[in-house]
């Protein structure tokens, strides 16, 4: 059984059934084990979870209610809310036998197999994760320049280091000591206490928004941007590209509509769906303003 861990809270329920859906439908041999972890969640919402899971034959959901007074020592920090430090607690929402957990944002979607990410018998790391190219946040975080600053919208936790070695607390200590300079909370704590007990992933296992711009991570050399496109497994909608915008040209936002077709939330509209915006989508395109790349046959399903 391969174990997953997703956090949320009613404003991203849909996006998280989307995301388990992605989960099932690209890994149909798979058996998994779905945690969600969440804080407010409706009766509605975990109703319509557990029936996204039903697609799957030998996938199984549990729902956890996170208690939130256990985010009382964690700092405010930015606009983010506290919830976001949710899956700090992964070694409490699975049993003391699971080695691996692999953590993904609701914002994701997973678009091909994953199975490889559950095969390491190495266990000399605490988490996996995916750098983010040319990443400049280092002397924030304290990082020496030789390692990389990694995104934590896909973790590869090693559940069994993370529980012995009393991980939450040594992030609980950074996040207290640099609450004036912390940016990302759980990001920055995370690359600022890990970075030498990191598993690094390739960029394939989280595709991050800026890979799918026309200008941008131009210094990874087209080649390389052209595999990490078409190999891609897990696509992160992270910053400000939400596919459930309908203004959103993300190559991979039709992608997002056509799981969340086989989720309980399949009759949602855009709220600024309109003739107005589709002009404005097409316009952005025929005139060569579109920062996005177009892809005419992207994976998933």
């Amino acid at each position: 059984m391969n174990h997953i861990l997703l956090t949320t809270d009613e404003n991203f329920a849909q996006h998280c059934g989307v995301c388990i859906v992605s989960i099932i439908k690209n890994n149909p041999h798979t058996h998994f084990c779905i945690t969600v972890a969440g804080m407010g969640l409706s009766e509605g919402s975990k109703n319509k979870l557990q029936q996204c899971v039903a697609l799957s034959d030998h996938s199984e959901l549990n729902i956890v209610e996170f208690p939130g007074e256990k985010l009382e020592p964690f700092p405010q920090i930015g606009g983010y809310r506290k919830n976001i430090y949710l899956r700090l607690w992964v070694d409490e929402f699975v049993d003391e036998s699971v080695d691996f957990v692999l953590y993904l944002d609701a914002d994701t979607l997973v678009v091909d197999s994953i199975e490889d990410l559950f095969q390491f018998n190495q266990h000399d790391f605490i988490i996996g994760a995916v750098d983010i190219p040319f990443a400049d946040s280092h002397k924030r975080c304290h990082l020496p320049l030789e390692f990389g600053y990694f995104n934590s919208g896909v973790l590869l936790f090693n559940v069994q280091r993370w529980r012995t070695e009393h991980c939450r607390e040594q992030l609980l200590r950074f996040l207290i000591e640099n609450k004036d300079i912390a940016l990302n909370p759980d990001q920055d704590a995370l690359n600022g206490v890990f970075y030498r007990q990191r598993l690094n992933l390739d960029y394939t296992y989280n595709v991050i928004t800026p890979f799918f711009r026309r200008y941008d991570y131009q210094k990874l050399g087209s080649d390389e941007l052209t595999r990490v496109r078409n190999e891609a497994k897990i696509i992160h909608f992270n910053g400000r590209a939400r596919p459930w915008l309908y203004s959103c040209n993300h190559p991979y936002q039709h992608k997002y509509f056509d799981y969340l077709s086989l989720t309980p939330w399949h009759t949602f509209k855009p709220q600024d769906k309109s003739l107005y915006t589709l002009m404005k989508k097409r316009l952005r395109v025929l005139l060569g303003k579109e920062s996005f790349i177009h892809i005419s046959d992207v994976k998933g399903m």
